[in-house]
């Protein structure tokens, strides 16, 4: 199990790389100490949502050992990688090196094989261990009616040391920051019931027009819905400029509603349907912006949460990055890992627009 090699690797100080001029995001491989081990092989590591992640995800937690919650989740999320939770990645960490022989969400996870030296060795020992006994029955009368007696403090104690600067930053950030915030929004009563209006309503997604999209009218509905991503020419045409998609949304815990767009010169007859506007999907061309109501990129962006979807391994256009849109990246044929594509989408969707103040 590749798992168990990287926590050799770890724990042993061998060579851990990737291959030259490559990283996380974009190598096949990762080399072990000399072999080389597919980065997209499953790990045995089972998250509380079900998910057997890769070896990908895995390293990505080790790197991050040292990095906080934030730091983290942000990385994960410009690299296109599945966010794994702070509890979960600790009790990974404390495996991989070392301080834990067991991790409760590694199925499978017993002990590694011994060498031949190892079975004699503990055959030796358990032969040498099994004579004295017989040999001294008084002490095995002892030993089987021996009890730890602790007090209360002791019990209370933990086993090792653990730091939770990274929680207090996190907590600054979340609660403190969005406390203040909201006091701040408190003071203006006229943009408040504006927004308030508009949260209360169907959030809306502008898909681009552009012909060179991969996601339009045709296929939106099957990935964002129900997580399978269909080529547009296989997908056929919609004449449709308007749909309706459901979410089970977990973190606002409830179903949402969400209404699709792709024209906005027919759908926008009304100013306050723009505070309804949670997400626009582009292909990098400016002209797909002339009738918005933001129609700088820049201002856009800082407003609504930019998508940029792409097949992995073509190249992203240098406007992506300048105006703060997340690249999301769709296999050509590997169609298994859609849904883990769509879901990683929306729980950056739905993060922003709790960030916002949706609820």
């Amino acid at each position: 199990m590749s798992i168990r090699l990287l926590r050799e690797c770890i724990k042993s100080g061998k060579p851990i790389a990737f291959p030259e001029g490559q990283d996380i995001s974009t190598a096949k491989v990762l080399i072990l100490d000399g072999q080389e081990v597919s980065l997209d092989e499953e790990t045995g590591f089972v998250s509380g949502d079900k998910i057997n992640h890769v070896l990908r995800t895995v390293y990505q937690c080790w790197l991050h050992r040292d990095s906080n919650t934030t730091e983290y989740i942000s990385d994960c999320e410009g690299k296109n990688i599945p966010v794994v939770s702070f509890l979960e990645r600790t009790e990974l960490i404390s495996y991989l090196n070392g301080s834990s022989e067991t991790c409760a969400y590694l199925q499978g996870a017993g002990p590694k094989a011994q060498t031949g030296g190892e079975k004699r060795k503990s055959t030796e020992e358990q032969g040498a261990a099994k004579k004295k006994r017989e040999i001294d029955p008084f002490l095995r009368e002892v030993l089987n009616n021996e009890r730890n007696l602790i007090d209360h403090n002791r019990a209370l104690q933990g086993t090792k040391p653990v730091d939770f600067s990274s929680v207090a930053k996190e907590c600054e950030y979340k609660i403190i920051r969005a406390a203040k915030q909201k006091t701040k929004a408190k003071g203006k009563v006229p943009e408040k019931s504006t927004a308030s209006a508009g949260k209360n309503k169907e959030p809306i997604i502008i898909l681009s027009p552009s012909a060179s999209a991969i996601l339009n009218m045709s296929n939106v509905k099957e990935f964002l819905q129900d997580g399978r991503f269909t080529n547009t020419a296989d997908a056929g045409h919609s004449t449709s400029n308007m749909l309706q998609i459901v979410r089970n949304s977990k973190r606002f815990d409830r179903r949402l509603k969400f209404l699709v767009v792709s024209n906005v010169e027919k759908f926008f007859t009304k100013p306050e349907y723009w505070d309804r506007v949670v997400a626009v999907f582009t292909t990098g061309q400016e002209w797909q912006f002339k009738n918005y109501k933001y129609n700088q990129p820049s201002l856009l962006f800082q407003k609504v949460k930019g998508f940029y979807l792409y097949y992995n391994g073509d190249p992203i256009p240098d406007k992506i990055q300048q105006w703060n849109v997340q690249p999301i990246g769709i296999e050509r044929t590997q169609r298994f890992k859609d849904r883990q594509t769509s879901e990683f989408l929306w729980e950056s969707l739905e993060r922003f627009m709790a960030a916002k103040g949706y609820r």
